[in-house]
C-alpha cells in the first residue's frame, strides 16, 4: 500500500511539473505568435484599435470587405469574425478590445445557428483560453460552464490540442492569415453541389443564454454605433429565427439591417461560393449596399 501511495504521489508530482512547464512555454508562445490564426487572435485581443470592428462567424469573415468599408466611410476597419463562431466569442473579443479602445462603429453579423439556436456555448470560449487572465473573461467562462474555473487551473487543459501547433508556428512563421484587414474573400465560383435545392430552414429553439450575450454585447459597445446585420444567404432565412435578436435591437434602439431575403441575392449564383457564403464579388456588392445603409442611418 505504501508503495502504491508513493507511486501515486510521484505521478502527481510529475504531472504537476509537466503542467507548470506547459504553462510557461504556452504563455510565452501564445503572447509571441504574430502569424497564422493565433497571430490573428493576438492582434484582435491585444492590438486592434480600428474605428470600425466587424464581428461574427465565417459569414462575417467572408462577407464584410474591411478595406472597402474603410475607404468609403473614411475610418479604419478590421474584421474580427471567426469560422463557426457567433455572439459569445464576439462579446469576449469586444470585451478585450474595450480595455484599450473605444471603436466608433461595431457590426455584428447575425447567423441564427450561432446566435439564436440552442447549443453548446462552451465551444465558443475555447478561442479565449489564452486570454483567461484578462478582466471579465474568467466570469464569462464561469457563466457558460461553472466547471471552467477548475479546469482552467490546469495548463494542460488550457493549451490542449493547441500548444504543438502554436509552437510550430512560432518557430516557423507562416504567412499571415489576417487577410485584408481581417477580411478573407472567397474567390471561388458557386459550387452548386454544396447547395440543398429544397432546403427549408427549421425554426430553432431559442437559447436564452445567447440572447443574454446579445444584451451584454450592446452594453459593452458603450457609445459606439452598433449594427446587427444579417448578411445575404443563398437560401434566404426564416424571419422567425431572426425575431429574438430583432426584438432586442428594437427595445435597445439598436440598428438591425436584414439582407437575408433580399431578392438581389437569394438564389443568385453570381454572388455566392456556397449556400451560406458570398464569393468575392458578392462580398463587394453586399458591402456597397451596407455602406449605403450606414450612410443613410448617419443622416437620421
Amino acid at each position: 500500500m505504501k508503495k502504491f501511495i508513493l507511486k501515486v504521489c510521484l505521478f502527481l508530482a510529475v504531472l504537476f511539473i509537466i503542467d507548470r512547464i506547459v504553462g510557461i512555454i504556452g504563455n510565452y508562445v501564445a503572447c509571441n505568435v504574430h502569424t497564422g490564426v493565433y497571430g490573428r487572435d493576438n492582434y484582435i485581443g491585444n492590438e486592434a484599435t480600428e474605428d470600425i470592428l466587424v464581428f461574427g462567424s465565417s459569414r462575417a469573415v467572408h462577407h464584410y470587405n474591411a478595406p472597402m468599408l474603410s475607404d468609403s466611410l473614411g475610418m479604419t476597419c478590421y474584421n474580427c469574425g471567426d469560422d463557426g463562431c457567433g455572439i459569445v466569442l464576439s462579446y469576449g473579443r469586444l470585451l478585450l478590445n474595450k480595455e484599450r479602445h473605444s471603436p466608433k462603429i461595431i457590426i455584428q453579423d447575425v447567423f441564427p445557428p450561432n446566435d439564436v439556436a440552442m447549443g453548446d456555448n462552451s465551444r465558443y470560449i475555447g478561442f479565449l483560453k489564452s486570454f483567461y487572465h484578462r478582466e471579465g473573461i474568467a466570469e464569462m467562462f464561469e457563466s457558460i460552464d461553472k466547471t471552467q474555473k477548475y479546469k482552467m487551473i490546469s495548463n494542460l487543459y488550457k493549451y490542449n490540442g493547441k500548444l504543438h501547433h502554436m509552437f510550430f508556428v512560432y518557430l516557423f512563421p507562416r504567412p499571415s492569415e489576417e487577410g485584408l484587414q481581417g477580411f478573407r474573400p472567397s474567390n471561388s465560383a458557386m459550387d452548386t453541389m454544396k447547395v440543398v435545392k429544397n432546403y427549408q430552414e427549421p425554426v430553432y429553439e431559442v437559447d436564452s443564454q445567447k440572447l443574454e450575450y446579445v444584451n451584454k454585447f450592446i452594453d459593452c459597445a458603450g457609445n459606439a454605433k452598433v449594427y446587427f446585420v444579417v448578411s445575404p444567404i443563398w437560401y434566404g432565412m426564416n424571419p422567425q429565427n431572426l425575431k429574438p435578436i430583432k426584438d432586442i435591437c428594437k427595445k435597445r434602439n439598436v440598428s438591425f439591417l436584414d439582407f437575408s431575403n433580399d431578392a438581389k441575392y437569394v438564389h443568385n449564383n453570381q454572388y455566392f461560393h456556397d449556400g451560406a457564403h458570398l464569393n468575392a464579388d458578392g462580398a463587394d456588392e453586399f458591402t456597397k449596399d451596407l455602406i449605403k445603409k450606414i450612410r443613410e442611418d448617419s443622416k437620421k
